[in-house]
């Protein structure tokens, strides 16, 4: 197999760790490429191993692996895309709900990869089309609508499949995917969902109203939403990577896109206990030593 190496070159830790990487690619004879930007940002001199310029990735590479947080995973998703490449997500410090191997285990988890053991999971991906603009935006996490520099909120006229939702009158909202629904949607109140759920989530951002809640749709909609503003625009986002501007009036549609984002599990993945090691899910931090369920 052939590897293309990509990091977050911020990264302190990932520098501290690469020449031991690099050396444990030699002696196990991982045939591995190096992005452009870590050889030219190293401090070191790095030989012996071919780059490739993150602008031009093609299906020559049969793994991305992505040092980093989960915008490392999320940039690189922008990259490939379109050539369906698997990624694997590699740690390095912070949250890490896509980057689930942490750096200090990968030489372990990876050599089990190399022999097989770990399964690929396709990630529901959508795509914005803007009124006026050819090029589509697409989004592992979500497409975020938002007033932008405007002090004022926005108006968000939405309907799914041309039928008549809602009027958001708010900063903004989101049409996010399952894998987003632990990013920007939770944090605005929105339900966690399973990665695997064929779904789309549409959650207001600061709504001016307390019966504006999220809305769960089946991943075969289409949502239009027409946005209205005293401002001379909005921001329309992808995966808080991809942004455009547009004006008062313009109508963004967003459906399921063409592509899926395919993630390098190793076989001992699990979503569940990713919740109780990244949430502390169900953790109480209450002093319990005078009562026990379990005593």
């Amino acid at each position: 197999m052939k590897f293309a190496l990509i990091a977050n070159v911020r990264k302190k830790l990932f520098w501290e760790r690469l020449p031991y990487l690099l050396s444990w690619f030699k002696k196990h004879r991982v045939e591995v490429a190096l992005s452009e930007q870590i050889v030219e940002t190293s401090q070191f001199p790095i030989r012996d191993f071919p780059t490739f310029s993150e602008k031009h990735i093609d299906k020559g590479f049969d793994m991305i692996l992505a040092f980093g947080g989960d915008g490392t995973i999320l940039k690189t998703v922008q990259l490939v895309y379109h050539e369906q490449i698997p990624i694997l997500g590699v740690n390095v410090g912070g949250l890490g709900f896509l980057t689930e191997i942490p750096l200090e285990k990968f030489e372990v988890i990876f050599e089990e990869i190399l022999q097989g053991r770990y399964h690929i999971e396709e990630r529901l991906m959508v795509r914005a089309t803007i009124e006026g603009d050819s090029r589509p935006i697409y989004a592992l996490n979500e497409i975020t609508i938002d007033k932008g520099s405007s002090p004022r909120v926005i108006q968000i006229t939405t309907k799914v499949n041309e039928r008549y939702l809602n009027n958001y009158i708010a900063d903004g909202l989101l049409i996010s995917t399952p894998t987003g629904s632990t990013g920007y949607s939770l944090s605005v109140g929105g339900p966690i969902v399973i990665p695997s759920t064929k779904v789309l989530i549409i959650n207001p951002i600061a709504p001016h109203s307390l019966t504006n809640r999220p809305v769960i749709l089946p991943d075969t909609v289409k949502i239009s939403a027409t946005v209205y503003t005293e401002h001379p625009e909005v921001v329309v986002v992808g995966d808080g990577r991809d942004v455009r501007y547009c004006k008062s009036r313009t109508r963004i549609l967003i459906e399921k896109a063409e592509y899926t984002t395919r993630l390098v599990k190793h076989e001992k993945s699990d979503f569940f206990a990713l919740l109780n090691s990244k949430l502390r899910w169900g953790e109480d931090f209450r002093d319990k030593s005078r009562w026990s369920y379990d005593s």
